[in-house]
């Protein structure tokens, strides 16, 4: 996010793909979608924000590659 933000980039929405797991041990499935540019990635946690965190991070390394 602060890389978008340094950048004036809209910021990512996270969407929950999926839920598998007992209670006690579930793990999150997560979407993170960019509009500018657009990018898509998709990560996994055992919590939502763990999963956020992992999309994030799998984003971060797409937009890092974009550098000129």
């Amino acid at each position: 996010q602060e890389w978008l933000q340094g950048r004036q980039r809209p910021l990512p929405a996270y969407e929950l793909v999926s839920e598998s797991g007992e209670e006690h041990a579930r793990t999150f499935h997560v979407r993170c979608l960019l509009s500018d540019p657009a990018l898509e990635a998709e990560g996994n946690g055992s919590s939502r924000r763990a999963a956020e965190q992992d999309a994030a991070a799998a984003i971060l390394t797409q937009l890092e590659s974009l550098k000129p």
